[in-house]
């Protein structure tokens, strides 16, 4: 039996502060709830599965807590983005994040300059968890700040440059700001986007607004810098994208992202299970042992 999750054991990590354990909620579907895909389901369910990475309203204080107490895969993922976002940031993610809720760093995490770092830092670690889990998708995208998370989870950026380009696009002025503030902005995103290294993704990797697939290969739409800076720009729009993402052929959409239902204390965990039963009844083959193994308190 797998130990990477376990409440209350918790990695160490540099600058993190110790959030509140979690565990598996009362509510939660049981694994004998799914023995099976649902009647008809596809086979092969991942066949036209893609995770899109949804940039959400303002986050919550403690994004991830819930999670990063309930399980050690995501404690461990979150730490090494979150080592990667420190060396550009002028306070540590955790002691913004891991904040105490009525603390005067908690309120940091609904500025930009924080909130697409631990946006981001989220969105890996979880992602990483389902992979571990038996999610396998087939593409990736992500509309807004969620474009440089899917650029990196499809191998096109390292996580060095991923996390640089991440702050540097929490430091975008805001589009009401005026012209010139607006324009030396860009112009410092560029620079940082042109020194990122571009590379072919291993997983296709689709823009959320076009459905293109983006990449080197023939057929796709070359990657560039300004590609990100027009998503940066773009209205976030998840069931645009959505639309999006099927009219280019993949007809099921997982969304990776914090939402209402994970703003309240304890639910992170509930609704990362319930978002697992519905791949499952969809035909998308899920390691429930390991799951129900490594989210149960001990």
């Amino acid at each position: 039996m797998s130990d990477e999750c376990s409440s209350g054991i918790l990695p160490a990590g540099a600058g993190s502060a110790p959030p509140r354990a979690g565990g598996r909620s009362p509510s939660a579907p049981h694994p004998a709830d799914r023995a099976g895909p649902a009647a008809g389901a596809p086979a092969d369910g991942a066949a036209d599965q893609a995770v899109l990475f949804t940039a959400p309203g303002p986050l919550f204080p403690g994004l991830g807590r819930d999670l990063y107490g309930a399980c050690r895969a995501f404690a461990t993922g979150w730490n090494r983005v979150a080592g990667a976002l420190d060396v550009w940031l002028p306070l540590p993610l955790a002691a913004v994040v891991f904040a105490p809720r009525d603390g005067v760093d908690a309120a940091l995490i609904r500025d930009p300059a924080y909130a697409q770092p631990a946006l981001f830092a989220y969105q890996v670690a979880l992602f990483r968890v389902w992979k571990a889990w038996g999610v396998e998708a087939r593409a990736v995208a992500g509309h807004a700040g969620g474009e440089i998370t899917a650029a990196h989870l499809a191998g096109a950026l390292d996580l060095d440059d991923a996390a640089r380009l991440v702050v540097a696009r929490g430091r975008l002025a805001p589009d009401d700001a005026p012209h010139r503030t607006r324009a030396a902005s860009e112009r410092r995103f560029l620079r940082v986007a042109k020194a990122c290294r571009l590379g072919a993704p291993a997983l296709t990797l689709v823009c959320a607004s076009t459905g293109e697939r983006l990449g080197p290969r023939p057929g796709e739409r070359t990657l560039t810098p300004e590609h990100f800076l027009r998503q940066a720009r773009a209205t976030p729009s998840p069931a645009a994208a959505r639309s999006t993402l099927e009219a280019a052929g993949f007809h099921r959409t997982h969304p990776c992202g914090p939402d209402a239902r994970t703003a309240a204390p304890g639910a992170e965990v509930h609704s990362v299970l319930t978002s697992l039963g519905r791949l499952h009844d969809h035909g998308h083959p899920i390691s429930w042992p390991r799951v129900f193994a490594e989210t149960t308190p001990a």
